[in-house]
């Protein structure tokens, strides 16, 4: 008996029963369904924040003082770390995300996710450290402890109730010491940057830029917040990490984009492996609808494989027939089920503009340094290999679950089977 003979009498006698294939289909349709669009959906998550860390620089490392040490972030620190072999730039900083600013009469309290935070280090030093950016109005100021700059979303904020800051402007900075003491500086706008978007783990848009000199009279003390330690290359980072672990052990915590990608990556890996098998768990359920189904299609048949076997059918034709029922309905389910699963990942998906960032942070870092998350919209990852791999299980789970009703019908005798029935 030719195959295609096989497929035909096979679809035919799906066909007659039009109602239960349909619904043994549907069945069949959710496993594949969950497994596209759960894996293109985590893939596609997950490309999307590499891409964003990649974006943000993968030659710039973070240095901060550990919560626990009593080293200081110095000069003397700044010198030697810029003195290892592959750091172009090492760039100390004071950040401020905590405390209030005062500005056209409101009083805004400083919330790196809501509102805006601190940032004070040498004004030369913001194009290395935030590449590209682009001065929108007013000047760059060049020092002085009595200017600032500030980013597009502090000059034009996207919350009704936080004040529109022009260049010229004056804000009053207040900071808050842990003994209940205060300590203000006031400064003058002198430029306003264009939207910049996420950098390393700063959103420039959402900072005012103070002089160190600034920052000093505001937090006081000995030592910078941190250190932004910029490669020569990205290649050089695990280096320089490494020196640095030398240098200072558990003193410094050193965190760079390529450390954080990694993790990324990982994670991802073993999140998209679980999510698979959790979606996988459906096509159990229609491993056991089809064979159900098939059970029942012997049972009702049984007398029409008596009448085929008595015209000449050969056992292996019988099996092959019923085979090919089981498989075309895992064909025809995982087609359409990848099909479903292919459109459920984008209505899944949300993509926002680059304007609208998620505000967020690290919360432990996020109180010391005042940095914000990334912003996560993705697009879907949907490849033929994806398709192929869903449609592939669903028929071959056809197959599994259609092999011992079809072995049952095809060891059937002509004379059993037309005595039964």
């Amino acid at each position: 008996m030719r195959l295609l003979d096989v497929v035909l009498l096979a679809f035919s006698a799906l066909k007659d029963r039009k109602l239960r294939t349909v619904l043994t289909i549907l069945g069949m349709v959710v496993g594949p369904a969950a497994y596209v669009a759960v894996i293109a959906s985590t893939e596609g998550i997950s490309e999307s924040i590499i891409d964003s860390l990649r974006n943000l620089g993968a030659e710039k490392i973070f240095v901060w003082r550990s919560a626990r040490s009593n080293i200081d972030i110095t000069d003397k620190m700044v010198e030697d770390i810029s003195r290892i072999q592959g750091v172009k730039y090492a760039i100390p900083f004071y950040a401020m995300s905590t405390g209030q600013a005062k500005a056209k009469g409101m009083t805004v309290e400083l919330n790196p996710a809501e509102t805006y935070s601190v940032l004070a280090l040498d004004f030369r030093d913001i194009d290395k450290i935030f590449p590209g950016a682009k001065l929108k109005e007013g000047l760059m100021p060049l020092g002085g402890d009595n200017v600032a700059l500030i980013g597009s979303k502090v000059a034009v904020p996207d919350s009704k109730d936080l004040p529109r800051i022009y260049v010229g402007d004056a804000i009053t900075i207040i900071r808050h010491n842990p003994a209940g003491e205060s300590k203000s500086h006031s400064v003058v706008v002198q430029g306003i940057l264009d939207y910049y978007g996420q950098s390393f783990f700063y959103n420039p848009d959402l900072l005012i830029f103070v002089s160190r000199e600034a920052g000093k009279k505001l937090i006081g003390g000995r030592s910078y917040t941190g250190i932004f330690v910029i490669a020569e290359d990205s290649s050089l980072i695990d280096y320089i990490e490494t020196r640095l672990s030398e240098r200072y052990g558990g003193e410094v915590i050193v965190i760079s984009t390529k450390a954080v990608l990694q993790t990324v990556q990982t994670i991802s890996g073993t999140l998209t492996i679980f999510l698979a098998s959790m979606a996988s768990m459906s096509l159990i359920v229609a491993f056991l609808a089809i064979m159900a189904t098939m059970f029942t299609a012997v049972t009702e048949r049984i007398r029409e494989i008596g009448l085929l076997k008595a015209l000449g059918f050969k056992t292996r034709d019988v099996l092959l027939s019923f085979l090919m029922e089981a498989a075309l309905i895992g064909l025809i389910g995982g087609i359409i089920g990848a099909v479903v699963g292919a459109a459920g990942a984008y209505i899944l998906a949300q993509p926002s503009s680059p304007e609208q960032e998620a505000q967020g942070g690290i919360s432990n870092i996020r109180g010391q340094m005042g940095f914000s998350a990334l912003n996560i919209a993705y697009t879907p990852r949907i490849t033929p290999e994806l398709l192929l791999t869903a449609i592939g299980l669903a028929f071959i789970v056809g197959i599994l679950a259609g092999l011992i009703p079809a072995w049952r019908a095809a060891k059937y005798t002509p004379v059993e089977a037309l005595r039964r029935e």
